[in-house]
């Protein structure tokens, strides 16, 4: 029972957690690909 509550704690943190991750690292794609493009054109 302690070991599903523990299990279950950090799935309702690291969830969440993976999931702001993610949309950080997709919304500055864009940005990285502008800085490379920039880059490669001097």
């Amino acid at each position: 029972m302690n070991r599903f509550k523990l299990l279950l704690a950090w799935l309702l943190v690291g969830l969440p957690l993976a999931w702001g991750v993610a949309r950080s690292v997709q919304k500055s794609m864009p940005l990285f690909a502008a800085v490379s493009q920039a880059v490669n054109t001097k």
